[in-house]
């Protein structure tokens, strides 16, 4: 969903690139001269390697490390929803303020902050319907340390969903994802527009910005357009 309004908007003002995976989650702005702004993952807590702040999305044990090959990896995975503001991301929410007045802004998850964004600006929940089947993709995620897949890339998703958790861990941990659901759609604004990704994860890139209401797609775009990175798990 991110790629595909990122891909919209840079379109919109003149670049018409695919991209690809590290020139648009790493992207860096020229913000004197670019009149459109990306900002993945701005807002949300940082993920840390310590079990001792339960604050936090998402902690793991600091020994573990990204899976290599066909190698698995031991420790706990806590789902957890922050809970706290703090100095950095009150500077963060400043920055974002400042870009609103003068720049076209695209951010990625800006609801899992405190406090609860009053912006007036338009929003996108993307969730899934399934929990359980979230939980496991979140700990697949962790446990491979691959957190999205291309076309093509189907072996690749099969070799590594062994690694998946066992029935009584998932269960656990879908509990614990079901409460941080909770406070996530608490803080989320009325007026936003949900979507879900059972709906529109075997949709081309233009149907999921028709599914959003972006209609004029083809002032900027080929209806063939792509996006570097079309999957992630999705259990």
């Amino acid at each position: 969903m991110y790629l595909v309004l990122d891909r919209y908007y840079r379109a919109k003002h003149g670049d018409n690139t695919t991209g690809s995976f590290g020139s648009i989650y790493e992207r860096t702005y020229n913000c004197l001269v670019e009149k459109y702004v990306g900002l993945n993952d701005y807002l949300v807590p940082e993920v840390i390697g310590s079990t001792t702040n339960n604050y936090h999305i998402l902690l793991w044990p600091k020994e573990n490390k990204k899976i290599k090959g066909l190698k698995n990896i031991s420790g706990m995975i806590y789902p957890l929803m922050n809970t706290q503001d703090s100095d950095e991301k009150k500077q963060r929410r400043k920055l974002v303020n400042n870009l609103l007045k003068t720049h076209n802004v695209l951010l990625k998850h800006p609801l899992l902050t405190n406090p609860k964004p009053e912006w007036d600006v338009d929003y996108i929940s993307c969730e899934r319907r399934d929990v359980r089947q979230q939980t496991k993709s979140l700990i697949l995620s962790i446990t491979t340390g691959i957190y999205h897949f291309k076309p093509g890339d189907e072996r690749k998703i099969k070799r590594l969903k062994k690694f998946g958790p066992r029935p009584g861990t998932l269960d656990y941990w879908t509990k614990k994802v079901e409460k941080s659901w909770e406070i996530y759609r608490a803080l989320k604004p009325k007026t936003a527009q949900t979507v879900f990704m059972e709906d529109f994860e075997n949709l081309k890139p233009f149907e999921v910005l028709e599914m959003v209401g972006i209609m004029d797609w083809n002032k900027y775009l080929n209806k063939d357009f792509d996006i570097p990175i079309r999957k992630a798990w999705h259990g």
